[in-house]
């Protein structure tokens, strides 16, 4: 009886020690828009506000048109919303035909992937408005393309190319 609880007990304490080798897999990535880590400054006072469910940290993923999955694992490097602006200035930054002064308000309403059957793809929706002290001009953001891949990577690549081309387009609407 004494050589069998002992036996037992090795064979536990075996289980454990080894489960306490095991090297702990390691954690996913974090993501940073390619955009956000170009610099520039621009002129314009630049202001981005974003849904509630996409200002929680996590990459969205929209599974069906009532489901959202806001990823715990798959997270954004630092805010989205300071990544956007940031890759918005830089973009402005470079173009010598904006107004030299003035405030850009943008509201994302999306900013994720979408599931659906035709495939994946990425959608940037929103609104935009430029004020200065003479004119007030506004407009739609409407994105969506193809994630080129699998994973959130790719995702977060098509995601940046739709903000960047969304810019383009501010910009193109504010010369």
């Amino acid at each position: 009886m004494k050589s069998f609880f002992l036996t037992g007990l090795l064979a536990a304490l075996m289980a454990l020690l080894s489960a306490c080798s095991q090297t702990p897999s390691a954690p996913p990535p974090d993501y940073l828009l390619p955009g956000a880590s170009h610099s520039g400054h621009s002129p314009l006072q630049i202001r981005v506000s974003l849904a509630g469910y996409l200002d929680q940290g996590g990459i969205v993923l929209q599974l069906s048109d009532t489901e959202l999955h806001v990823a715990r694992q798959h997270r954004w490097a630092e805010p989205l919303g300071s990544q956007l602006q940031r890759a918005l200035a830089a973009t402005l930054a470079g173009q010598t035909t904006l107004p030299a002064q003035g405030k850009l308000d943008l509201q994302l309403s999306r900013f994720q992937g979408v599931q659906n059957s035709q495939g994946d793809v990425a959608m940037i929706a929103g609104t935009w408005q430029f004020t200065t002290e003479e004119q007030t001009r506004q407009g739609k953001i409407d994105w969506q393309g193809p994630i080129n891949g699998e994973g959130y990577a790719a995702l977060v690549e098509a995601l940046d190319r739709g903000w960047q081309e969304s810019a383009q387009t501010i910009t193109q609407a504010l010369k």
